[in-house]
């Protein structure tokens, strides 16, 4: 038996060959034998000593929230609705959707049920903050800044468009949540810019269906989707703690909890995050 030295593509090995094979070998003119193997070695060592090239950076996302403001009781929303669950169905992580249902409508002959003052309120700040903004129903708002009816998808789609090529100036992440009773304990850790910024925690109902009985709307059956039950504001901090109220309806698997970094001032959404609870 002989040890010979030869190449291959992965580098030097060696290989123990039988003498017929050797033989062979040794009838190979000295030249070319010799001129192979320094061919093959000079292809070896290019290959290792090439730089390794990467790809092009890979960016960061943005993100876009968007807040459906309706009701069930305004005969323009459920085309807004049905328009707003196209995009809640997309289950893109970096498309945060809130549907938050105003109580001005309650007056006119049906009370919705998902309807809060506060979301009526929420409605009015954006509407001194947006620049040729009024209240209405239903209005889609987007990461704060961008005001548009809800059913006019070509100013939707380019608006999301907009909002995704952005580059978030703060993050927030959900680091625990546990629920005891009917409250909701979330601790959040937030990173970036955060001053004059609060911290808003929504929970969220991932859809229902309601048959309406009076107003505009009466004998249809309307669904909603991600539809915001309860939600809090605090100041944000790098860490801490926020709590929620769970309505009786809860369900593990059919709830999200959201958390958005909101300046205090202009109403910019800086850092949003959804996790399904």
């Amino acid at each position: 038996m002989l040890k010979i030295i030869y190449l291959q593509p992965d580098g030097l090995l060696l290989r123990t060959l039988e003498k017929r094979v050797v033989k062979k070998l040794i009838n190979i003119p000295a030249t070319f034998f010799v001129a192979a193997i320094v061919v093959a070695a000079f292809a070896f060592c290019s290959l290792r000593k090439s730089p390794v090239k990467y790809g092009p950076p890979v960016v960061t996302p943005g993100f876009a929230v968007m807040e459906l403001f309706t009701s069930q009781g305004c005969s323009s929303c459920p085309a807004a609705d049905e328009l707003f669950g196209k995009y809640a169905g997309q289950n893109n992580p970096n498309i945060i959707t809130l549907s938050l249902h105003v109580d001005y409508w309650n007056r006119l002959g049906w009370k919705d049920s998902f309807s809060d003052a506060a979301f009526s309120q929420r409605q009015r700040q954006y509407a001194g903050a947006i620049a040729g903004s009024s209240v209405y129903t239903p209005q889609l708002v987007i990461n704060g800044t961008m005001e548009m009816v809800g059913s006019d998808e070509a100013k939707i789609t380019a608006s999301i468009k907009r909002a995704l090529s952005q580059k978030p100036i703060a993050a927030i992440s959900i680091s625990s949540h546990e629920i005891n009773n009917d409250t909701l304990k979330i601790r959040y850790a937030a990173t970036g810019n955060l001053a004059n910024t609060n911290i808003l925690a929504l929970l969220v109902q991932t859809n229902a269906v309601t048959k309406i009985k009076a107003g505009e709307n009466k004998g249809a059956m309307l669904t909603g989707y991600n539809i915001v039950r309860t939600m809090v504001t605090t100041p944000a901090k790098p860490e801490g703690a926020c709590r929620l109220q769970v309505p009786d309806s809860f369900e593990p698997g059919k709830f999200s909890l959201v958390l958005l970094l909101q300046q205090t001032g202009k109403l910019i959404i800086t850092g949003a995050v959804k996790q399904v609870i």
